[in-house]
């Protein structure tokens, strides 16, 4: 494995931790007494090389309902994004002058 391989491997594992640590910081989300939403269970592995378990965070629907909502939009403003950096382009197709 070469110098930037490794470099972003490692920079692969530290966002899996990172994230991790902050799915482990977010307050769980209690609804009213006798109400079980369940638990679901988001496990990190760097793939590759041996495919390392990093972890995993066990984190309640609304939790993890949000994150979504918040990936959804990052998706959807880097695709406009890209979209708008792509410059437009004449092309003769053909006839005569």
């Amino acid at each position: 494995m070469d110098q930037q391989q490794l470099a972003y491997r490692m920079f692969a594992e530290r966002a899996g931790r990172d994230f991790l640590t902050g799915l482990h910081a977010l307050p769980e989300f209690k609804p009213r007494p006798g109400v079980d939403l369940g638990r679901l269970r988001i496990s990190v592995t760097l793939l590759g090389d041996g495919d390392p378990h990093l972890g995993f965070a066990d984190m309640d629907p609304v939790n993890l309902g949000d994150l979504a909502s918040i990936a959804v939009r990052r998706a959807e403003g880097l695709r406009t994004k890209h979209a708008q950096t792509t410059r437009p382009t004449l092309r003769l197709i053909g006839g005569t002058a």
